[in-house]
């Protein structure tokens, strides 16, 4: 069985759409000998958010010290043993199909992004307003639209072969916008892809952290796009490339 880790962050307090996120993994339909596992990781270490879910043994759980959602996901890669990944929000909920295009997307190139549906209050949902047409990513959009503050992705649906992720260290460690970060340093090394079908329902509420105005304080703000932009330009500096293996083929 080949497996696609879903990599999770949580904090106490933080699970009242927990359930919705598991009950979207377990409908998901996957090619034949694949599975998910769920690498669920608490940002501390109370033990509580587990209680809202079943016990399955594709969903693994980790707590540690608080350190906020990069370091959380991060924290929770270390236990993904398949060659692929995807990112998943405590609080969204997964589209039918979405992981099947991941990994049929992922045989060709080494990430991608998809679009997603945002999901309001009333239960209505709305299409992102700059969603780039199906296709390869062109090498650096996402890192210019970042610089215009207008990028036309939701970073929180990445997926991406593993090694990749950890090429370029994982989530950064920040007190936000690791998604992001993560998405820039995966493309200044390698080729993405762009599936223009939704993949997932991004919950709009009022006590998600970017709805918060610390979230914004100008000089922290600054320095979290700082840092995510600095270390792509590290990486393009470098001038090394990352590709996915490529598949073996055998004869019948």
């Amino acid at each position: 069985m080949t497996v696609i880790s879903i990599i999770t962050a949580v904090h106490s307090g933080g699970s009242r759409y927990l359930r919705d996120a598991y009950e979207s993994l377990v409908k998901q339909e996957l090619p034949p000998g694949w599975d998910w596992r769920w690498c669920l990781q608490e940002d501390g270490d109370t033990g509580e958010p587990p209680a809202t879910l079943p016990a399955d043994p594709r969903i693994s759980y980790g707590t540690g010290l608080p350190a906020r959602a990069g370091v959380a996901r991060t924290m929770a890669l270390t236990r993904a043993d398949g060659p692929l990944i995807r990112t998943l929000d405590a609080d969204d909920i997964l589209l039918p199909g979405a992981l099947q295009r991941d990994i049929s997307t992922l045989e060709r190139v080494a990430w991608c992004t998809s679009a997603c549906l945002d999901l309001l209050p009333d239960g209505t949902t709305k299409p992102g307003p700059y969603d780039p047409e199906d296709g390869p990513v062109e090498r650096g959009r996402f890192y210019r639209e970042h610089g215009r503050q207008r990028l036309s992705v939701q970073a929180v649906t990445f997926a991406a072969h593993t090694d990749l992720v950890w090429a370029v260290g994982g989530w950064p460690a920040l007190t936000g916008g690791e998604t992001d970060g993560l998405l820039l340093a995966a493309e200044a090394v390698s080729n993405g892809w762009f599936i223009a079908e939704p993949s997932l329902l991004y919950r709009k509420h009022d006590a998600q952290t970017t709805a918060s105005s610390r979230y914004w304080h100008n000089a922290e703000s600054a320095a979290r796009s700082a840092a995510v932009r600095r270390r792509a330009d590290a990486l393009r500096q470098a001038g090394w490339a990352w590709a996915p293996p490529k598949r073996q083929h055998t004869d019948d």
